[in-house]
């Protein structure tokens, strides 16, 4: 029965134009980004090297695709809540909007089965989104720069050897993946009580817009409860590329928003379980 419900859910999913918007903006957004940063490389450089190139002699260029793949990443990253969310915020409240929930809820269908195929479904569709965003960054820069060592800022400029920055991005892909699937279920959650699909995503987007506030304003308090917050972790990937890898750090992500997802799912169902398909 699972099987057939999220097979249900992802053709509904598959249908929906909105599905395609993130893949779309993301497929045009990247190769400006790209060129962009192909034509200001020299200004790029500069800045990095800093004041080293008064006391070093640098051979070749560090400006390469996996330079750009990190730069776009690390720029677009806080806005990807808000495409990651675009499904999520339609798949319950969209069924109460539309009725269908009428139809099908009045059969002997568990509740609890439907809401796991919306989350199976809510999970997939995130995971799909943040890979093809790595995937295709990186492919585009390659394509367009080339490859060659990774230099980043980790106490002083930090440089990785090619063998091993593939290794460091699908790190950084598993990191951010994980964080955003917490946000997704957070947007999932507010579905399951709002019958508006606007709602959820503005409720979401402000509750990311709050943590990541209290995650960079310098108050002890917010240094206090910033580790138990998901959205303190939105930036953790830039971790994946420092060394050695703060292993703690990451074991600290997982637990807090493994936590945060669970509480999300278990809401999700008993607002679900009481929500009157007949209003």
């Amino acid at each position: 029965m699972i099987l057939i419900l999220v097979k249900n859910e992802l053709e509904k999913v598959l249908r929906r134009k909105r599905t395609y918007i993130s893949f779309l903006l993301i497929g045009i957004l990247i190769p400006f980004v790209v060129g962009a940063i192909s034509n200001g490389g020299t200004t790029l450089e500069k800045s990095i090297y800093g004041q080293l190139s008064d006391s070093f002699f640098f051979i070749g260029s560090l400006l390469n695709g996996y330079l750009a793949t990190y730069i776009i990443i690390a720029v677009l990253i806080n806005h990807m809540p808000f495409l990651s969310t675009i499904i999520a915020s339609d798949i319950f409240s969209g069924e109460y909007s539309r009725s269908t929930f009428r139809m099908y809820l009045t059969r002997p269908i568990s509740r609890t089965k439907v809401l796991a195929s919306k989350v199976i479904v809510v999970l997939a569709y995130t995971s799909t989104l943040m890979g093809f965003f790595f995937l295709y960054s990186l492919i585009i820069s390659i394509s367009w720069l080339g490859t060659g060592e990774l230099a980043v800022f980790h106490k002083g400029i930090l440089f990785l050897s090619s063998d091993e920055v593939i290794q460091r991005f699908t790190l950084a892909f598993l990191i951010s993946n994980y964080v955003m699937l917490t946000i997704s279920l957070l947007c999932l959650l507010i579905s399951a009580i709002s019958k508006n699909s606007v709602t959820p995503i503005i409720i979401t987007i402000s509750i990311v817009f709050v943590g990541t506030a209290i995650t960079y304003i310098p108050i002890e308090l917010f240094k206090i409860i910033n580790p138990y917050l998901f959205t303190g972790y939105i930036n953790s990937f830039l971790r994946a590329f420092h060394n050695p890898i703060p292993w703690s750090h990451f074991g600290s992500l997982f637990i807090t928003c493994t936590v945060w997802s669970t509480l999300f799912v278990s809401l999700s169902l008993f607002f679900f379980n009481k929500k009157d398909i007949t209003d």
